[in-house]
């Protein structure tokens, strides 16, 4: 019986041992991985989008299907399924456009806030792991198919707000002239939240965010089979980050001048503690210069650290662009925006931030 034991003990020790050599390995490919790819990825961005495209021919039915859950949904305030936007959208609707790998839960605090004030409320739903210019263009191409009576407000969650912004500061896409011509609705704001107008490093680990996705479509029996390819397969991913030549060119481009922006940052520890809670750069300053007056070094040292480490996903650097208003609201990525997992009845800070915006335009 001892023996029995002593045998039990070291293939557990053995299991263990393998299961962390598997680990170790894992990661050092990941690492290998993600430090080689820095120096091809126009390369493996060209390469994503021709199998993009391939998915599509090779599997129509599904693209099919799949395209019949992708465009302007509107909320109906219950848990009944949303249908797709056809003819007049009432005056004065909010556009939410969620981001990488989110199927619009994020959005569901939000949308229920807006609904109960009497806010009409439209989800755009996009395949979140394209290019990001196919989905700006997506996004054009839906709000030019309806007829929106009145201004509308585009809120973007994550890379949602990079699709917006995008949408309206293109030269290719041309939203001011198709606007003059009136193609397309007035925006009267945009509001990101947790955006990374300069892009997100942890972009590269997206395989852990599609995962997620694939679980909450199944959850919500949106999913099939070739949902993971469908979707797109990972070129946003790429645009995401600092390097990217999206970034670039969206960063050369200038804001949309006639147009109201908003941004709201989350930070999910207690500092930055010498920076106003609403605050705005211009050309000529850095973030760190917004900082209040410090009086201890290693106060100011947090500070910085929480510059850097921002709502867990997109740092506060990243979030902040120049000559845009900004508010900093406690909260992670998620929460910020939605009810955290053990207190449903708090109301998210971002949630808040976006109900004034909203109401100071009308006011």
């Amino acid at each position: 019986m001892l023996f029995d034991k002593v045998i039990c003990d070291l293939k557990s020790v053995t299991f263990k041992k393998k299961l962390t050599r598997l680990f170790f390995i894992l990661l050092g490919v990941t690492l290998v991985y993600q430090t080689g790819r820095t120096f091809f990825l126009k390369q493996e961005w060209q390469a994503r989008n021709r199998a993009y495209e391939m998915v599509k021919r090779l599997f129509p039915d599904a693209w099919d299907r799949a395209c019949d859950q992708y465009g302007l949904f509107c909320f109906n305030g219950s848990e009944k399924p949303m249908q797709k936007c056809t003819g007049v959208v009432e005056s004065g609707c909010i556009i939410l456009i969620h981001g990488l790998d989110d199927p619009g839960f994020t959005f569901e605090t939000l949308a229920l806030a807006l609904h109960r004030k009497g806010y009409p409320v439209l989800f755009f739903f996009y395949p979140d792991d394209q290019r990001i210019d196919a989905s700006s263009q997506l996004l054009f191409n839906n709000l030019s198919s309806l007829s929106l009576a009145g201004p509308v407000v585009l809120v973007g969650h994550s890379m949602g707000g990079l699709v917006a912004r995008h949408m309206l500061v293109d030269p290719v896409i041309d939203y001011a002239g198709a606007r003059a011509r009136t193609r397309v609705p007035e925006i009267r704001d945009l509001i990101m939240v947790g955006t990374p107008n300069h892009g997100a490093f942890l972009s590269r680990f997206r395989l852990f965010m599609e995962i997620r996705e694939q679980c909450l479509l199944a959850f919500d029996h949106r999913w099939h089979m070739l949902s993971g390819f469908i979707d797109g397969t990972g070129a946003a991913g790429i645009d995401l980050l600092p390097q990217s030549e999206f970034m670039r060119h969206l960063n050369s481009l200038p804001y949309p001048g006639d147009i109201p922006c908003h941004i709201i940052a989350g930070h999910i520890f207690a500092f930055p503690v010498n920076m106003p809670e609403q605050f705005q750069i211009t050309g000529n300053q850095t973030l760190e210069g917004v900082l209040l007056s410090k009086k201890n070094d290693f106060r100011s040292m947090l500070d910085k650290a929480g510059l850097l480490i921002g709502d867990g996903l997109v740092s506060i650097n990243s979030a902040v662009s120049f000559d845009v208003p900004v508010t900093l609201v406690k909260g992670n990525h998620k929460t910020m925006l939605a009810h955290c997992y053990f207190n449903g009845s708090r109301i998210p800070p971002a949630v808040s931030v976006i109900l004034d915006i909203l109401a100071h335009h009308e006011n």
